[in-house]
């Protein structure tokens, strides 16, 4: 098979949460079997109970809306992020741009270049290190001597006003998706509904082969196991990208996007 065909095989067919949700998918169809093989000299019912089919119509609709909140803050979260740092490569672009039009020095050019990229690096590394201690604020040092830079371009006349102000207004950015970026990670979605949730995913699926093993026999084995797989799988979804800066497989490709800003810029780093 081409080598593009196989690249693009994997795309399709990846699914990165994947190893940590097969663990749960063979704790379920095992519990389900021996609910299946076991319950019913522990817990006879009746085949068909129509209480039984409705007890779990309703607490199917009951966690699909509430996994449907659940995946759609979190991906707002993801999607949020993943706007600042397209923010983030655009005032980049900008700030090179416009400094290779108004700056004549070619030494400032290339100076401002690679303060643009230890910006765009030192925020990634910042918003992958320990909430409770980050270290020293390097972003905020790379923006200050953005600042420096054009306030003393200003001053020895390398530029006039107006492009003081140009350059000025996408180097306010860089601090303002730094900020936006430190919020979403700093806030995370409230404990007690996360708690909730995933205690009720657990009773839920506990229920379930009980509710469905009398009318259903050993198809409730692949019935629960492709409902842990939805469920489960959503959840650790959601977990993963409520974070969007980290190194998981759903994060954003934040060393892709550091590496289009450093080629767009056209700042190569000493070897």
């Amino acid at each position: 098979m081409p080598e593009p065909t196989l690249t693009t095989v994997r795309k399709v067919f990846r699914f990165p949460v994947l190893g940590r949700l097969w663990k749960y998918l063979v704790a379920v169809a095992v519990y389900s079997a021996l609910v299946v093989e076991f319950g019913g000299g522990l817990y006879p019912t009746q085949d068909g109970h129509p209480r039984r089919a409705g007890e779990l119509v309703i607490a199917s609709i009951l966690f699909g809306w509430l996994m449907s909140f659940r995946t759609q803050a979190s991906y707002t979260r993801w999607w949020d992020g993943r706007g600042l740092w397209g923010q983030l490569v655009n005032d980049s672009r900008n700030l090179v741009l416009k400094t290779s039009a108004y700056v004549a020095d070619p030494f400032e050019r290339a100076k401002m270049a690679s303060v643009v990229v230890r910006f765009a690096e030192t925020l990634r590394d910042r918003l992958r290190l320990p909430i409770r201690n980050p270290g020293p604020h390097l972003p905020m040092a790379a923006a200050g001597e953005v600042f420096q830079m054009i306030r003393r371009w200003k001053e020895e006349g390398r530029v006039d006003g107006f492009a003081f102000l140009a350059l000025d207004q996408h180097g306010q950015q860089l601090m303002n998706i730094c900020g936006a970026c430190e919020k979403i990670r700093a806030t995370p979605l409230a404990a007690s509904y996360r708690g909730l949730l995933r205690k009720g995913i657990v009773g839920y699926l506990l229920f379930l082969p009980w509710g469905m093993s009398a009318a259903a026999g050993w198809v409730t084995v692949p019935a629960c196991v492709l409902t842990a797989y939805a469920l489960v799988g959503l959840e650790l979804i959601a977990t993963g990208i409520e974070d969007p800066f980290g190194y998981d497989g759903d994060d954003l490709p934040l060393d892709d996007i550091v590496e289009t800003i450093r080629r767009a810029s056209g700042y190569t780093p000493p070897a």
